[in-house]
């Protein structure tokens, strides 16, 4: 009987401290942008959890390369591996677990945004695959060299060829990998030269064309009854910019889709303007339409739907149902039946009809507005100091500061600003008890429009006063080097920057009118020197986007000015809201700041989150957005974080590139474990 007791007290004793032990060696990958192609942001890994994640210390970092404007990239992780991008879009991959250089390829690329990586592989193929501007790169994921049989060479000519409009044209947010097709939007510009939106299917294995899905559509299919008559075949815009969203066990793609263009004056585009401001569902297979709700009609502010729909399910009458939210720049919350696209929250027809004074310009009667709104909608002035108060409302004074008042020649201020709400990061779905976790803007912004008088031209302005020194095709002289993709190498806002300002030898244009630095700026925005005519009516341009500020550069309206939310998916409440991040001048206000950049949950009930100018990572918990953790970084995490774990060992993973708001330019990836 002893020793029957003892063996028994040796078994329960082994159970108890199995039940305590780490994992078993594995690896368990972040394969997808956002952690999957639904986008819910959310890990299963709870080894870092509320009792230890204060021991977080860093696993190691690794410097991309040269800092150059601005670095979103959420980084892969196959297989003990991590794939990233430099701000330069030179690909590498590391060791997962020491951050060890295992391959670097540099093509030469024209550098530019780009958010993330995507992953697809058959068998021993394997690739990674990204966007540089108009083209699609196709790597081997083992070796790093270009794919011979992708494209040309590994690398796709992404931009149309049959409606090319001359505008600037790229990608700069992953596209869905589904079976053996990678399915991408694209960006353009906000003016009449942009694109006209579309989705479209190319073969992973050789980059052809598989299918395409017009977000405008041609006369008489349907949703062309929303555009006056004579318009759609001028008509640009509805892309999707941002990245999209795929339910793979129904096969199906949901599309969140940009304004229509020209963005602020819509007298040549009257109408609801569809697919545009939209959510559309598509079959992932074939393209075909499914359903879509518009969020907005005729836009007149900028209100493109900037983040990927996030694959959610919640509970209502005992019953679980499969949805799909989308947030907006409005500072909305949409969600939707997957199968059907019926609304599961009330959405409100509110009147928003008022004279405009441009030319042609009709508004909108009514606009869809959804019961949940996780943004302020009104403008609230400042009441951080008198100070403060007194110089925004000198500011503001001769502004028409109304919800739905149109752009006019002069300034009006919109809430919230051109960057939401919600932005280009997403949302995180925390399945324990179904509430979305978002990263929110709340500032109000500057919508001005300028007159172009007649005989203006892009071309002749910037070969006034640019082309002596830099030649009129962008290539450079002795006096001034090239600008050949200036844009996507530097960043607009740094090229605005130095436009305004000078830098080195160069003296600032800020003496200019303000459409004549516009002009400029679109035609450098343009992969080679387009002339175009000069105008022979009256035109318009708009200037800036820019937020609303006090006399000390912060945000014009009261705080807070940038939120962590958790909202309630069956009931449409904010469970909590807590302001999120500081800026770098104020570090100790508490009032939140404008951030950039996506959450991830994990199962352990942490919510891992960089996105602030203040340059902090951090960890908060999900059940009341209190801070648990952070630790500084070199540069802002205007990024997503990754969530994996090598040989049983969790890692938590973010790019710092900074080049935002004023903190410096960053090019080093921080990863970070338990000891």
């Amino acid at each position: 009987m002893t020793v029957v007791r003892r063996a028994t007290s040796v078994l329960i004793l082994a159970v108890a401290l199995a039940s305590c032990a780490p994992p078993e060696p594995g690896d368990v990958d972040w394969p997808v942008y956002m952690g999957d192609e639904g986008r819910q942001h959310y890990s299963e890994l709870d080894q870092i959890n509320r009792d230890n994640v204060d021991q977080l210390q860093q696993a190691w970092v690794y410097n991309s390369g040269e800092p150059s404007g601005t670095m979103y990239t959420s980084p892969l992780v196959v297989d003990g591996v991590f794939y990233a991008l430099s701000p330069k879009l030179v690909p590498f991959a590391l060791n997962a677990a020491t951050g060890e250089e295992i391959w670097r390829t540099d093509l030469e690329l024209p550098g530019a945004a780009q958010r993330g990586l995507m992953w697809w592989e058959k068998g021993d193929d394997r690739r990674i695959l990204f966007a540089a501007g108009r083209e699609l790169i196709a790597l081997n994921a083992d070796d790093g060299q270009l794919v011979p049989t992708f494209g040309e060479g590994g690398r796709l000519d992404m931009r149309p060829k049959e409606n090319d409009r001359g505008g600037h044209f790229g990608l700069t947010a992953p596209g869905v990998v589904f079976e053996d097709k990678i399915i991408v939007g694209f960006t353009t510009t906000e003016w009449a030269d942009s694109f006209p939106g579309s989705i479209r299917a190319f073969s992973a294995i050789d980059g052809e064309l598989v299918w395409k899905f017009s977000m405008i559509p041609a006369p008489g299919e349907r949703g062309s009854e929303t555009w006056a008559e004579g318009s759609l075949a001028k008509a640009g815009g509805a892309n999707a910019w941002t990245a999209l969203t795929l339910d793979e066990e129904r096969a199906m793609l949901y599309v969140p889709t940009g304004s229509a263009t020209p963005d602020f004056v819509g007298a040549a585009r009257l109408g609801d303007n569809l697919y545009a401001n939209s959510i559309v569902a598509l079959d992932a297979r074939t393209g075909e339409y499914r359903w879509h709700y518009q969020v907005m009609r005729h836009d007149l502010w900028d209100r493109d739907n900037p983040a990927p729909p996030t694959l959610v399910q919640l509970e209502r009458d005992g019953k679980v149902i499969d949805a799909v939210t989308l947030t907006t720049k409005s500072g909305h919350l949409y969600v939707f039946d997957r199968e059907t696209g019926e609304p599961l929250h009330p959405i409100f027809e509110v009147d928003s009809a008022m004279e405009s004074s441009m030319p042609g310009e009709v508004t909108a009667p009514k606009q869809p507005v959804s019961s949940i709104a996780f943004s302020r909608q009104v403008f609230e002035v400042t009441n951080r100091s008198e100070e403060a108060r007194q110089a925004v409302l000198e500011k503001i004074k001769d502004y028409d500061i109304r919800p739905w008042t149109p752009p006019k020649v002069g300034t009006i201020l919109i809430t919230p600003w051109y960057d939401g709400g919600a932005e280009w990061g997403g949302s995180a779905f925390d399945p324990a008890n179904n509430r979305l976790i978002l990263n929110a803007n709340d500032v109000s912004g500057h919508l001005t429009l300028n007159e172009i008088p007649v005989g203006f031209s892009k071309a002749g302005s910037y070969a006034l006063h640019c082309g002596s020194c830099h030649a009129p095709d962008f290539s450079g002289t002795d006096a001034g080097p090239t600008l050949v993709g200036v844009i996507e190498r530097v960043g607009y806002r740094e090229v605005l920057k130095i436009v305004n300002e000078g830098k080195g030898r160069m003296a600032g244009f800020a003496h200019l009118d303000e459409y004549v630095r516009n002009g400029i700026m679109q035609h450098l925005m343009q992969p080679e020197p387009v002339v175009d005519a000069p105008t022979t009516d009256v035109t318009y341009t708009h200037c800036c986007y820019v937020y609303l500020r006090d006399h000390e550069d912060l945000p014009g309206n009261a705080p807070p000015w940038g939120t962590l939310n958790s909202i309630d998916l069956a009931t449409g409440e904010i469970v909590w809201s807590v302001p999120f991040g500081n800026y770098p001048s104020h570090p100790d206000l508490g009032f939140g700041a404008v951030n950039y950049g996506g959450p991830v949950v994990t199962k352990s009930g942490l919510i891992f989150i960089g996105a602030t100018p203040d340059m902090k990572f951090r960890a908060h918990d999900t059940r009341d957005g209190s801070i648990l953790w952070e630790t500084e970084l070199t540069a802002a995490a205007f990024s997503t974080p990754a969530v994996y774990s090598v040989d049983g060992k969790q890692y938590v993973a973010i790019a710092a590139g900074g080049g935002r708001m004023g903190p410096p330019s960053g090019s080093e990836y921080f990863a970070f474990s338990l000891p």
